[in-house]
């Protein structure tokens, strides 16, 4: 025997995985036995002769019967000695005994659950004792109920039918009676030494619950309209119920249903009436609470694992549960358009008419077509996890189930809207997102979705005209009722229209934007402490938005943004202290997310591909930028023959180079602004990616200019602090086409390389971007790179991005990889256009001078 308990103890977590198996299988196979039993056929034949009152009263019954049975297991834990969550004991318990209506096996799966449940922190044989008691106490109110019927059916002469079952009437009456004085007298662990005030909670629980199942049985006839005598049901009942559960045949199938077929036959009852019954009664006291209590069993089940994966199965159970809700809502949607636009195929083609969820006998036009575009607006308003879709969506879904009840309703139909209502209800939570941004990709999908559904319906008329005549008969699929009911139809697209404007502006709500002005302290804080890059000194332009992220102390970190429809396009790399920029990166994300963005990191370094590949963002190569190395930087070589020509032939012109120091006169920036109007020659000046001529900007560095004999400016570049030890750079680099020879890029470039290394003792010299260079141009290039290249290059008229290339490789010393980072929801195209069109709009501002700044450095 010790042998024995040592070997079971030894394999008791295999023993249990098996129980647990064993009781899926035996439910599963006793669910497939009920639904051999119940055809959704006449399940929908029978609800369709009783009012759906009477339908949500059986439902509510069944419920309410079954709630009794909870009082177990609240007994079952005083017994213990245990005090868990009431929340958790009410949904177990409801999960255990609405499993063992169904598996029956006299108390055994009940056991082992509530052993699982219940026993973790107690004694093995503890817990056997405890459940022992309560197992034998379960079926003292059936005992009772049996001993009442007895002597009904024994001094009751109305009806000699009944009484042909006293034998099982008396045998079970006689079980309580037995029960209780072992429990009273006797003296073992496992009955004997319970507890009065245990014992009457037991013996309550228990004749509540086997009222609760006799409420539930006759209610559901009564409902139906049968004319039944109750003293006659309760014996017959109360005898069935006796010789299922001797037989342990699971639900008592078989036996329960036979004897009630044939008694209630007996009793005047038409057979069709009593099968249609026990359907009713099994639905709503035994398969309802079940389902319910399964939804509660994986919620609990769910928590368990959840929390022993670190919350991954739940996350991803959310969003497949949501993926669906919004599935199902398009699905029916579209349905319902379908159904109201091709009536005719939903009627003969059988794969339609399955496929169909809404069976209504009757197509009523006008809300079906109205119905349908809103449920698919709610679908992308849902799908987008807008808060505001959630209570547009419970209202439409049950105007939907409204409408398949008007129009003849089927329990398939019933069923499917309320799984559909559920899933909205319970996901609630998913539902953070402020508000609704119609993103170009939606738009895309939403517009064929609900374009071609249009266009279907329109054909669809144009083919049933009468006076469009026909060479071939009219195929069946494109059959209509009748040409007035298609104009109805067809207002109701263009009210539906309207409505879905409506509601497309309330999941809008009032747009909200991410980034602040800018606030040249804070943004100054951040620069002088922790530093910046190539790209910081934009910032001061102040065409674009401001991400400031704060550390809890101080800011440390910023980013320059612009928004393009649900795009922020994030120019460059953030700027300030490196060790936060994965924080800031995330803080970021969460904000646009929160608003229904989607940031676009435009211009970014190898270092910023690592971040955000961790947040689930794809990356294509945009470009290189080029480096020049200024220790090593010389003319002499035949490489620099070239550039050393053109150096000399301005130098022997008379021209010279020189560095002015801010603060500017306004005399020089006259000049300056002369110089740029000659070089844009009208051409509008464009922002986000590189300066323009900016008087407040061109004041924060100094400028180097290139100068004739005369001493008149002919050409400038302005210096763009990098707020770095290592790298400097310019932005603007323009000049006179009268005034400058040829060659003077080259003689203002040259100048610069030597006046960084020698005069400021910087390594490297940043000569910016050069787009597209050496990006999808291969035929093992991903693909989304050739549609950036495609996208890009035919879309920007004012760029040679070949000769940008050629022109810096004459200098660059080595190149860097730049690149263009998007989430997985957005479309490459869509992004690549959102950054062409940001990236050559008009500066907007109070300057009169805009114009076309070229890709000399940076784009």
């Amino acid at each position: 025997m010790g042998k024995f308990v040592e070997w079971f103890k030894i394999h008791l977590s295999k023993l249990k995985t098996i129980f647990l198996i064993s009781v899926i299988v035996i439910v599963i196979f006793e669910l497939s036995n009920i639904a051999k039993t119940i055809s959704l056929d006449q399940l929908s034949d029978i609800f369709s002769r009783i009012s759906l009152k009477n339908i949500l009263l059986m439902a509510l019954i069944g419920l309410i019967s079954v709630t009794p049975m909870i009082g177990y297991d609240f007994t079952l834990n005083h017994i213990l000695e245990q005090k868990p969550k009431k929340l958790y004991v009410f949904e177990t318990s409801w999960f255990v005994n609405t499993l063992n209506n169904i598996a029956g096996f006299g108390g055994v799966v009940s056991a082992g659950l509530r052993s699982e449940f219940y026993g973790k922190q107690t004694s093995g044989k503890k817990v056997i004792q405890a459940l022992s008691k309560i197992l034998v106490f379960t079926m003292s109110g059936l005992s009772i109920y049996a001993l009442l019927s007895f002597f009904l059916v024994i001094f009751d002469d109305h009806n000699e039918y009944l009484r042909q079952y006293w034998i099982w009437l008396i045998a079970g009456g006689l079980y309580f009676p037995i029960v209780f004085c072992l429990s009273l007298f006797g003296k073992g662990e496992y009955l004997g030494d319970l507890k009065s005030s245990h014992r009457l909670q037991l013996i309550g629980y228990s004749f509540l619950e086997w009222t609760g199942v006799l409420v539930s049985f006759i209610s559901t006839g009564l409902l139906m309209g049968v004319s039944v005598s109750v003293r006659d049901v309760v014996p017959l009942f109360i005898a069935a119920t006796v010789i299922g559960i001797v037989s342990m045949i699971p639900g008592e199938l078989g036996s329960f249903d036979l004897m009630m077929i044939f008694g209630l036959s007996a009793l005047g009852t038409s057979r069709e009436t009593v099968i249609a019954w026990i359907l009713l009664f099994r639905l709503f006291y035994y398969l309802v609470p079940f389902a319910i209590g399964l939804i509660l069993f994986f919620k609990n089940i769910s928590s368990t694992i959840n929390e022993r994966y670190k919350g991954i199965p739940l996350s991803l159970l959310k969003e497949v549960a949501h993926k669906l809700e919004s599935f199902l809502l398009y699905f029916t949607g579209i349905m319902l358009v379908l159904s109201a636009t091709i009536p005719e195929a939903f009627i003969r083609v059988s794969f339609l008419r399955h496929l169909n969820p809404i069976h209504s006998r009757v197509i009523v036009v006008f809300p079906a077509i109205l119905l349908g575009f809103l449920l698919m607006v709610l679908g992308r308003g849902v799908s987008a996890r807008v808060k505001r879709a959630y209570i547009p969506t419970i209202v439409i879904v049950a105007a939907t189930f409204l409408y398949s009840m008007l129009a003849g309703f089927r329990l398939s139909s019933g069923v499917f809207l309320t799984l559909v209502l559920l899933f909205v209800i319970f996901s609630k939570n998913e539902l953070f997102r402020e508000q609704l941004v119609y993103s170009a990709e939606w738009l895309t999908i939403d517009g064929i979705i609900m374009g071609s559904l249009a266009i279907l319906y329109i054909i669809i008329g144009v083919y049933n005209s009468p006076k469009i005549h026909h060479r071939h008969r009219l195929p069946d699929f494109f059959l209509f009722p009748s040409e007035q009911i298609w104009v109805v139809g067809f207002i109701a697209i263009f009210i539906g229209a309207f409505f879905v404007l409506l509601l497309i502006r309330f999941l809008k709500n009032k747009r909200i934007q991410i980034g602040e002005t800018l606030d040249e302290s804070r943004i100054q804080h951040i620069l002088t402490t922790h530093g910046g890059n190539a790209d910081s000194q934009l910032v001061f332009l102040n065409d674009k938005k401001v991400f400031y992220y704060n550390d809890g102390e101080e800011d440390t970190v910023f980013f320059q943004l612009s928004t393009f429809n649900n795009k922020i396009l994030v120019m460059g790399d953030p700027s300030g202290k490196a060790t936060d920029f994965e924080s800031a990166t995330e803080e970021l994300i969460k904000q646009a997310d929160r608003y229904n963005y989607l940031p676009v990191f435009y211009e970014n370094s190898e270092e910023m591909v690592m971040i955000l590949h961790e947040f689930g963002y794809d990356f294509i190569k945009f470009g290189e930028r080029a480096h020049v190395f200024l220790p090593d930087f010389t003319m002499s070589g035949k490489k620099m023959k070239g550039q050393r020509a053109s150096f000399n032939k301005v130098l022997k012109e008379g021209y010279q180079f020189d560095v002015l120091k801010p603060p500017f006169s306004a005399e020089t920036m006259q000049n300056l602004r002369s110089i740029s109007d000659e070089w844009l020659d009208g051409r509008k000046e464009k922002g986000f990616s590189l300066g323009f001529f900016s008087e407040d900007y061109l004041q924060r560095a100094p400028i180097a200019v290139i100068k004739n004999g005369g001493d008149d400016i002919v050409a400038f570049a302005n210096f763009m602090p990098t707020y770095t030890d290592n790298i400097g750079t310019i932005d603007l680099m323009r000049h006179s086409p009268e005034k400058a020879p040829g060659g003077t890029m080259d003689f203002l470039f040259i100048n610069l390389f030597q006046y960084m290394r020698d005069e400021l003792g910087l390594e490297y010299f940043d000569l910016g971007m050069a787009p597209l260079a050496n990006v999808g141009t291969s035929r093992k290039s991903f693909t989304q790179e050739r549609i950036a290249y495609l996208v890009y290059n035919f879309g920007s008229r004012f760029y040679s991005f070949g000769g940008l290339k050629d022109y810096k490789d004459k200098y660059a010393t080595k190149w860097l990889p730049e690149y263009v980072l998007y989430s997985r929801d957005s479309w490459i195209g869509y992004v690549m256009i959102a950054l062409l069109i940001t990236d050559n709009a008009p500066v907007q501002g109070e300057k009169k001078y805009r114009g076309l700044r070229r890709f000399i450095f940076k784009t």
